[in-house]
């Protein structure tokens, strides 16, 4: 009879001592209004790790530090020029960025990367900027800038004042784990046109017809423009 040997083993893992360390969260926001010249907006947010509702369990939590911030002017330029260039520029300016800073070292996921920035202090920031999911937006525009008429009169088919301009540039900044650098500009421009004759309208049968019946009225009022009522492009 031989003898025989077997090995079993029962493996079994638990957590314990979770870590239930709560974070915060925050937003603000300012508007400044700047009498009839425009108005100025500043926000922004922040959510630290370990935030989360009160329904989420421990693993649903937050594993990131985010912080949002956002700066926007939108600004009638043309009043800082003298009232008798009668110039129209609105402008819009903004600049936004968004940071998420992880909890653990996105390329060593067992460290956290508070512990790896404290074992190489040589080299913390760019350690930490390496780890971080940062995305920058700039943005200007501006929008049916054009020529007011100041003198009164009747624009004519070559008038300045039929002109408008628009432009927009718009620079998003992206860097994360992944992608070192991330760059991307888009700039747009366009000028438009638009004239509107005032053109009296030809009534044939005015004059015509001198009753003052309804039906005839009908006939009498009948008229045409010999010119477009607008011109544009």
């Amino acid at each position: 009879m031989e003898a025989a040997c077997t090995e079993i083993w029962f493996n079994e893992l638990r957590f314990s001592r979770l870590d239930e360390k709560g974070g915060w969260a925050a937003l603000g926001r300012i508007d400044l209004k700047m009498a009839d010249l425009g108005t100025i907006t500043v926000s922004g947010t922040a959510k630290t790790k370990g935030f989360g509702t009160l329904e989420q369990r421990v693993n649903e939590r937050s594993r990131e530090d985010n912080y949002t911030f956002d700066i926007s002017a939108n600004i009638e330029a043309g009043k800082l020029l003298p009232k008798k260039l009668g110039m129209q520029i609105p402008v819009y300016a903004g600049i936004s960025r968004t940071t998420s800073t992880p909890e653990y070292d996105p390329y060593d996921l067992d460290i956290t990367l508070k512990e790896k920035l404290k074992d190489l202090p040589s080299k913390k920031d760019s350690i930490k900027a390496n780890a971080q999911d940062q995305t920058t937006i700039k943005t200007i525009n501006l929008t049916n800038v054009k020529k007011m008429k100041t003198d009164g009169k009747k624009p004519k088919i070559w008038s300045v004042t039929n002109f408008d301009f628009n432009y927009s540039f718009i620079e998003t900044s992206r860097h994360n784990p992944l992608i070192e650098e991330d760059n991307l500009r888009r700039t747009r421009g366009a000028l438009g046109y638009t004239y509107a004759p005032q053109v009296k309208p030809f009534e044939p049968f005015k004059y015509l017809i001198k009753s003052r019946s309804r039906w005839l009225g009908l006939i009498k009022d009948i008229n045409f423009n010999y010119a477009p009522s607008q011109i544009s492009f």
